[in-house]
């Protein structure tokens, strides 16, 4: 597996992320627990990756409906809810989960069980990865320990990866997890590809790195890339470009059964009217780095069809969430299902065919006053759509005048 950068590389421990590969590094004094289990073990344990890709098939008659759902990060009220909502029939339709299952929300147990009951398909997200790995570091090395003795080895930096904290939620969520959930949620790949007439989709959590085939692609992106910066692909939202908006603009240009670019123009389209403004516009007018990438894309993608090898497939309609912080992002060719359902947004289902979208209310269980957010932001535009709204003209209105009183004459007699 390529070597990433560490903000976006979280399977990697401590010492990994101070000079891997350094001869002269010390090793850590070790410790050990109350159980005899040497800190030593502890920090080394790595976690097996989830497989990259999972080719999915249909075993008898196709379902009617493919439901994919958005990030439900515990949500298990909500998540009953939208199925009601979308009248699913388990045996005639098919939900796929685009992952991150649990965490944040109030219910993550629930919501595993409750998609394994369903025979749902999914994806690994980056949480769900955190929690996988919690659990099977907890059935390892770990198997024994109290919370006093995990307590121990956090404190002195033992724990073995970076990310682990027993007060992050993750930890309580593996150690409760009933077992048969637990191997549900683990075999969760990175990637799901769909068969028959959905052979043009595919499922990811984060994203997809432009430049690599399908079968290329690595699974620590795939769970967590949100841009593609100068470096490749980060998890920040300030490097670079959306990854799908790199994804669309590579697309694009290769004139795929998918040509359509992030802005809903054709490729051709949009070259004709770059070229009305700008007679230079072209490959001779890109800075050297954008002709490189482009290069480097048309290099790697000869074979686009949805019946090669995945070794050879490259661009695909995309499905994902991973990034509240865009919220609903429907376009040509990806479509982002992460509507911020755990902050007070909503949980969205993409249902095919007929790309149809529905959604339900969540609750904010994150702290963040979202609701409290989207009132001021409602309040906000109200108070301008009334200051922009033209005035009647008023009439002026005279203050009443009482009529001076009448007096009674005295008649002379």
């Amino acid at each position: 597996m390529q070597k990433l950068p560490n903000k976006l590389n979280r399977r990697t421990n401590k010492d990994d992320k101070e000079g891997e590969g350094d001869g002269d590094t010390q090793p850590s004094e070790e410790t050990t627990t109350d159980n005899g289990t040497s800190s030593g073990n502890a920090k080394s344990f790595r976690a097996p990756e989830p497989e990259l890709v999972s080719e999915k098939t249909f075993t008898g008659t196709a379902p009617e409906r493919l439901i994919f759902i958005g990030d439900i990060h515990g949500c298990a009220e909500e998540f009953g809810k939208l199925l009601e909502t979308v009248n699913f029939k388990q045996g005639s339709d098919q939900v796929i989960l685009v992952g991150d299952l649990v965490a944040k929300g109030p219910d993550s147990l629930g919501v595993v069980n409750k998609a394994r009951s369903i025979k749902a398909w999914g994806v690994r997200g980056n949480h769900d990865d955190r929690v996988v790995r919690w659990g099977q570091f907890l059935q390892g090395p770990a198997k024994g320990m109290s919370e006093s003795d995990l307590k121990a080895l956090e404190d002195a930096g033992e724990l073995p990866y970076s990310d682990f904290e027993l007060s992050g939620g993750h930890y309580d969520i593996a150690s409760t997890m009933p077992l048969c959930d637990f191997s549900y949620l683990a075999q969760f790949s990175a990637l799901i590809t769909l068969p028959d007439a959905y052979s043009e989709w595919v499922v990811a959590h984060g994203g997809m790195e432009p430049t690599k085939a399908i079968a290329d692609q690595d699974p620590e992106v795939v769970m967590t890339v949100r841009n593609i910066g100068p470096d490749g692909p980060s998890s920040e939202k300030d490097a670079g470009d959306a990854w799908f908006e790199v994804w669309a603009d590579a697309i694009g240009p290769l004139g795929n059964s998918g040509s359509s670019t992030i802005s809903g123009k054709s490729s051709d389209t949009e070259k004709e009217t770059a070229k009305e403004t700008d007679p230079e516009e072209g490959e001779e007018n890109e800075g050297e780095d954008t002709k490189e990438k482009r290069s480097n894309i048309k290099r790697q993608s000869s074979a686009n069809s949805p019946s090669a090898p995945l070794t050879e497939i490259q661009f695909k309609k995309v499905i994902y969430g991973h990034d509240a912080g865009r919220a609903l992002q429907i376009h040509d060719i990806t479509k982002g299902l992460d509507s911020r359902c755990v902050y007070g947004g909503e949980l969205t289902a993409f249902i095919l065919p007929g790309e149809e979208l529905k959604s339900v209310p969540c609750q904010n269980y994150d702290g963040k006053d979202a609701s409290a957010d989207r009132r001021r932001r409602r309040a906000f535009l109200e108070r301008r759509a009334l200051s922009l709204r033209p005035r009647r003209k008023r009439r002026m209105v005279l203050p009443r005048i009482a009529p001076p009183p009448v007096r009674a004459h005295k008649r002379n007699s």
